[in-house]
């Protein structure tokens, strides 16, 4: 009784009961702070602007084939990349890595290009014949990208929709060094990955 009448002990009580609250709400405010954004809009596809989906948990046989395909390859630039953290253009095939963030949720724009690999990137398409030609003569081969069918406009987001659902998807140039950034298809699947190609006997 004495204890409880002392006022160091009540104020010690006063200050575990305010932490316990304080602990408690900060709680809640996290949950409040997780359900605000998981229910914000759903990130869209750049090409269709339909709703992306979680990579994770394509079926058995898609996965198989695309760690074959990027690995085969045996390049740093395009290199395996973990499908927890990739989306899904269910439209088109087309896989988005890095793009699910920590709350679980997807988030992805136009910047998607630049993250895969810097450069100044135009459409294929809006090239003139001889540039295509230069850029041809730079290359061993562009064997698997998109190159007879391609959007006239420069700039990769101003793309038509009759270019944005090709197969394979589109090709981009960077203008200043050759360098190819374009969408092709996993053999023996309906995916496609984003491949990043140097011309000849230049170091980056």
């Amino acid at each position: 009784m004495e204890d409880l009448l002392n006022p160091e002990s009540s104020y010690k009580v006063i200050l575990f009961a305010v932490g316990v609250l304080l602990f408690f709400f900060l709680i809640f405010a996290a949950i409040c702070v997780v359900i605000w954004l998981r229910r914000r809009p759903v990130s869209t596809s750049p090409y269709t602007g339909m709703p992306l989906r979680r990579a994770l948990g394509l079926p058995f046989y898609s996965e198989e084939r695309l760690i074959r395909y990027l690995g085969s390859m045996r390049q740093y630039d395009n290199r395996l990349f973990s499908l927890r953290k990739a989306a899904l253009c269910r439209e088109t095939g087309r896989l988005f890595p890095d793009c699910v963030t920590w709350l679980d949720t997807i988030k992805l724009d136009w910047s998607f290009l630049q993250k895969r690999y810097p450069g100044n990137y135009v459409s294929w398409g809006s090239l003139t014949s001889t540039q295509q030609d230069a850029v041809m003569a730079a290359h061993d081969s562009l064997e698997g990208y998109q190159t007879d069918f391609s959007c006239p406009n420069p700039s990769p987001r101003l793309i038509d929709a009759e270019y944005a659902y090709a197969k394979p998807g589109p090709l981009y140039v960077d203008v200043n060094t050759d360098i190819l950034l374009g969408w092709k298809i996993v053999p023996g699947t309906e995916l496609e990955v984003l491949i990043v190609q140097k011309p000849k006997k230049r170091d980056y």
